[in-house]
């Protein structure tokens, strides 16, 4: 495991929620803690500032209950939503990065 304020701790985060280690709901949390409260931008190069900071907006507005999903429609995202963003983003950062191998 990494420091909160360590990069690689996001990438870390993604691996062990797409392998289903971690739920979505600590995934959120912890890449809350660490993206937007601990980790210095300034670490993160172009494409991990964009790809991350993208990724930020359905981690923060992720609901894992039905009820605020049928309420709020358009507002909430869905674990498979989350899911889906989770895997565009490991391709664009992929394509260029070898955090991934």
């Amino acid at each position: 495991m990494f420091e909160k304020n360590n990069k690689k701790r996001l990438y870390w985060l993604m691996d062990e929620f797409l392998l289903r280690r971690i739920d979505a709901r600590t995934f959120c949390n912890e890449y809350y803690y660490c993206y937007d409260l601990e980790l210095d931008s300034d670490l993160l190069d172009n494409k991990e500032k964009k790809a991350f900071a993208e990724l930020s907006i359905v981690v923060n507005r992720f609901s894992e209950f039905e009820e605020d999903l049928l309420k709020y429609p358009g507002t909430y995202f869905t674990e498979k939503q989350l899911r889906e963003k989770m895997n565009t983003t490991i391709i664009f950062l992929s394509k260029s990065n070898s955090s991934f191998c």
